[in-house]
Parts: C-alpha cells; sequence; structure tokens
C-alpha cells in the first residue's frame, strides 16, 4: 500500500517509522489496531511487525518499528549477526 493510500499514523513519531520501512521495501497493511508491516519477503518466512494505533509510549513503539526494520535478514534489512532473524 502507497503512503498516499493509506490513512496517516495519529502520532507523527509512528508514522515517520512506518514512512522508514516502506522507505526499505516493506509494505502495510491496514489490519488490527491500526496495521501491520510485511518485508519484501511475502510469504511465510518473511518478517512481520505490528503497528498500534494507540500506543502507550509512541517513542518507544516508533524505535521498536526501526529496529525490527533494521534486524530484517530479508531484502531492505541487515543480516543478523549470528545469521538468525
Amino acid at each position: 500500500m502507497a503512503p498516499a493510500d493509506r490513512p496517516r499514523h495519529p502520532d507523527k513519531e509512528v508514522e515517520a517509522a512506518v514512512r522508514y520501512a516502506e522507505a526499505r521495501g516493506w509494505s502495510v497493511r491496514m489490519q488490527g489496531h491500526w496495521g501491520r508491516l510485511y518485508c519484501a519477503q511475502a510469504d511465510r518466512e518473511g518478517c512481520q511487525v505490528g503497528v498500534w494505533g494507540t500506543p502507550r509510549n509512541a517513542g518507544v513503539h516508533a524505535r521498536q518499528i526501526r529496529r525490527a526494520i533494521d534486524r530484517c535478514p530479508h531484502a531492505g534489512g541487515q543480516e543478523a549477526p549470528d545469521g538468525d532473524a
């Protein structure tokens, strides 16, 4: 889903983290309490991250999203140091 096709996240920090993911090839599906991010490997082995609509601490949630994006071993992420995802 392109950024123009989805609603903006109500928190600017989380919205920035979602855009960070989209810039690295992740896609957003609107499901659950706000949405879910999926990495470029669109199968059972691919990574996914839930995006909360109203996180208790938006700054922490945004950092968790970015950390998950950076740790993804598939296209657009970095390989984990020991080879595990």
